[in-house]
């Protein structure tokens, strides 16, 4: 497919995600995140590689620490889950603390060096600016929730994706590509001013207990708080409020994997991916999807480790596009 085509496309993804998510705020984020979810993961990672993560260091580097930060966020929830299942740390596996704040923040300084510093005194101080940064921030409320839980979540699957959207429509000078970010901008703000009645939804107890017991309302919930709309202290599945960030949460996250799976033809992700490694992801993925039918919680919190994983990967990817955006030759 042509540029101006895929950018169309993506508009009507845009517009096919807004709807589905009006029509299944709470349903669509587990299907989209159990179904599109592993299979985006496992294919941006071999992209990623193939691509020597847009860093200007030798690959394998960025790799392990990707993988080092990654295990650590998510093995200790692994113990827990099988282990001691009635400890508190169990309760949302999505549940960030000082350890995980620390990693993320950490590999966001270090994506910075891999991408723009080659001297060593830079390194130093790029070294210092983290860890001091680190303990310095640690006691903030604002610091915890962007990094622990913003980060991965809202600003990498929207934010990103709007820059990633926003450089290629510049590279590209199309006018269908500003359209695409402009609406993907305008989407959450029609949500915020929708009038909806009670009784419009109602949602199973499955649905609901899945929602719960993964934590995932706290996403919708902290965000509020983050933004000055809420205190963060309750959650309510009907609530006018809620339904709306849950919608908005549905929305990015099945447009984010819908748009890496639009732009396929454009930055080629599939050109690099051989039989032995297809096959590979075909049955991880299978073997995924039969995990979360089995037991959601399970399923998910074996697919934490490769969705860290790729967001930390693409950190990278991430602030070369932001210097594409500002920076232009």
């Amino acid at each position: 497919m042509k540029a101006q085509q895929i950018d169309l496309l993506n508009i009507g993804l845009i517009v096919l995600s807004a709807v589905l998510a009006y029509l299944f705020p709470l349903q669509l984020f587990i299907v989209a995140f159990a179904v599109l979810g592993p299979i985006h993961y496992f294919t941006e990672i071999s992209w990623l590689d193939k691509k020597n993560y847009f860093t200007n260091q030798p690959k394998k580097y960025w790799l392990i620490i990707g993988i080092i930060a990654s295990a650590a966020i998510v093995f200790p929830k692994l113990y827990f889950f099988f282990f001691d299942n009635d400890s508190a740390f169990s309760e949302g596996v999505l549940s960030f603390n000082q350890w995980t704040n620390g990693l993320i923040f950490l590999t966001i300084v270090l994506s910075v060096g891999f991408v723009f510093i080659h001297k060593k005194v830079g390194w130093i101080i790029l070294m210092l600016i983290g860890v001091i940064g680190a303990i310095l921030l640690n006691d903030s409320d604002m610091y915890r929730t962007l990094i622990g839980l913003l980060v991965p979540t809202v600003i990498h699957v929207y934010f990103f994706t709007l820059l990633f959207m926003l450089y290629g429509a510049l590279k590209s000078k199309s006018k269908r590509g500003y359209l695409a970010v402009l609406l993907a901008l305008a989407v959450p703000v029609v949500f915020a001013f929708l009038k909806l009645e009670e009784h419009t939804y109602l949602f199973s107890d499955q649905m609901k207990s899945i929602y719960l017991e993964n934590n995932f309302h706290s996403t919708p919930t902290l965000f509020a708080k983050f933004i000055g709309i809420s205190d963060g202290k309750s959650f309510f599945f009907y609530g006018t409020m809620e339904l709306k960030l849950m919608m908005f949460i549905s929305f990015i996250y099945l447009y984010h994997y819908l748009n890496w799976f639009s732009k396929t033809s454009i930055i080629g992700w599939h050109k690099n991916l051989t039989t032995r490694t297809t096959l590979t992801i075909v049955v991880a993925w299978i073997i995924l999807l039969g995990l979360f039918y089995y037991d959601y919680r399970a399923g998910f919190v074996f697919v934490l480790f490769f969705s860290f994983l790729h967001v930390i990967l693409e950190f990278p990817l991430n602030l070369v596009s932001i210097k594409g955006i500002f920076v232009r030759k």
